[in-house]
């Protein structure tokens, strides 16, 4: 309960049981005055705007480019908002240290969110090169080279296979490839 106490200094930590029955509702303020006590002091600390900015980073992976941009628009009104981050660090060591904590996580959070969107990306973007690649009749040189005794050659056979596959794909692009 004590910590409890120490989260809202308005709150007196006198009283020992006294205290402890009032938070338990006998003659007291109520649990969900308590919890929006709590919200009023994470919404008025200095670090409260980079932890909502955090929590949006988060939200926009992924989002569509719609949702993203109205995220960004919030995140943007929010920083300007009044009042935001009006409070003093120091003032509550805990409140300090949970709201670091917890902008830590969300940043983690959302390097991790992203880390595959990101290597789907990457992949999308290697196919639709192979594929233009492959509908504009070239073939890559690193298909048609091999390295062999520290210098490179030409194989016949390999040049052959990437020749046949190219027109196999042709074949395949007309409806995608706007040159065939």
């Amino acid at each position: 309960m004590e910590d409890l106490y120490s989260i809202h200094p308005g709150i007196s930590r006198a009283g020992g049981a006294a205290s402890e029955a009032s938070v338990a509702g006998v003659g007291g303020p109520a649990p969900s005055d308590l919890t929006e006590l709590m919200k009023a002091q994470i919404a008025s600390h200095p670090r409260y705007p980079s932890l909502l900015s955090a929590y949006i980073e988060c939200r926009k992976v992924g989002a569509p480019p719609q949702v993203a941009s109205l995220l960004e628009e919030v995140n943007r009104e929010r920083r300007g908002g009044p009042g935001a981050g009006a409070g003093e660090i120091g003032v509550d060591p805990e409140l300090d240290e949970f709201m670091d904590s917890y902008c830590r996580v969300l940043v983690r959070y959302k390097e991790e969110l992203s880390r595959p969107f990101d290597e789907a990306a990457s992949f999308l973007s290697s196919i639709q090169a192979q594929l233009s690649n492959l509908c504009s009749g070239g073939s890559s040189p690193a298909a048609t080279t091999a390295t062999h005794s520290g210098s490179n050659r030409v194989h016949a056979n390999g040049v052959q296979g990437v020749r046949a596959g190219v027109k196999h794909w042709e074949g395949a692009c007309v409806g995608f490839c706007p040159r065939l």
